[in-house]
């Protein structure tokens, strides 16, 4: 039997070394290296790798998917670099169904309803001052810049030039670094947060001290306030990115300006290398279609007659 611990550990080193983080895909590594010393696995075969993906039923295709890419890096690992004789699970076995998804797209309405809500109390027992402005701040800057939360809870003071409104990401999705654009009032906003709680200055020190999981249940509660109903498919914290998006291009029209110019600044802004992986962000809800009806009407009238009174 091999030592799965050994091989594991040399594995992730190796994806690393190619420039790709490894980071979330550990706890699914973490659960194969399991399963195959559980149950003493000395050869990985495609009834191996199909018991795995059967292990847990109630996974949804995409879970199952994200699962079963990492196994098949895994066995193509074993076969390339260490000669292990393994099973290579074909690449369409487990694809993952992108079509399934739709985000959530708040409308102006909701966004000016959560940020009506967003000082609210954090905890009955306990007055947090500085996550009490920490938390709000936090869900301005995912809905004004379109960063992730990763993004944002990474960013450090030496990150922030006050006086240039923007911010510099290091450790993007992509492994680039990039620079985001801040408009001025929440420039303000963010400076006063500094000022009020990094007197000191320290460079490398987070300017925001929590976690990802704090500003959900916190994003939850506001949703909750706001009268915004909460399903299984969200709204979800990352559904704000996508909401910037649309409420960017949506602005651009009403300007009748040619959103092809906002298209790389937003590539730029999201830190996408294409402008097609932007169109993914993009999604038509009630705002936007109403500003382009009006345009419509405006420059074209009504085309299409009402139906009901006609004379023939």
């Amino acid at each position: 039997m091999y030592d799965y611990n050994t091989i594991f550990d040399e594995f992730i080193q190796f994806k690393q070394f190619l420039g790709y983080k490894y980071k979330t895909e550990q706890t699914i590594i973490k659960a194969i290296k399991q399963y195959l010393i559980k149950n003493n696995v000395t050869k990985i075969t495609k009834d191996v790798t199909e018991n795995y993906a059967r292990l847990n039923p109630n996974l949804s295709s995409n879970a199952i998917s994200r699962n079963m890419i990492v196994f098949r890096e895994f066995c193509k690992y074993l076969k390339y670099q260490k000669n292990i004789d393994c099973y290579q699970i074909p690449n369409k076995v487990y694809p993952q169904n992108h079509n399934n998804f739709l985000p959530y797209i708040f409308s102006y309405k909701e966004i000016k309803l959560i940020y009506l809500n967003l000082r609210i109390p954090l905890n009955s027992y306990h007055y947090d001052y500085y996550k009490q402005i920490a938390y709000p701040l936090v869900i301005k800057i995912l809905y004004q810049t379109g960063m992730r939360i990763g993004e944002v809870l990474n960013l450090k003071i030496k990150d922030y030039y006050f006086n240039l409104s923007f911010f510099k990401i290091r450790n993007s999705k992509n492994n680039e670094e990039r620079y985001v654009a801040i408009s001025d009032g929440l420039n303000k906003e963010i400076n006063y947060f500094v000022i009020k709680f990094f007197r000191n200055n320290k460079s490398n020190e987070n300017i925001f001290k929590t976690s990802k999981n704090s500003i959900i249940k916190y994003f939850r509660k506001v949703l909750i306030l706001s009268n915004i109903k909460i399903t299984d498919k969200g709204p979800r914290l990352h559904d704000l990115r996508h909401t910037f998006v649309v409420h960017n291009i949506d602005k651009y029209i009403k300007l009748d300006k040619d959103i092809n110019i906002i298209m790389p600044i937003l590539e730029a802004q999201l830190g996408h290398k294409s402008i097609d992986s932007v169109s993914y962000y993009f999604h038509i809800n009630k705002d936007i279609l109403k500003t382009v009806n009006n345009i419509s009407e405006k420059a074209l009238g009504y085309l299409i007659p009402d139906v009901g009174e006609t004379n023939e």
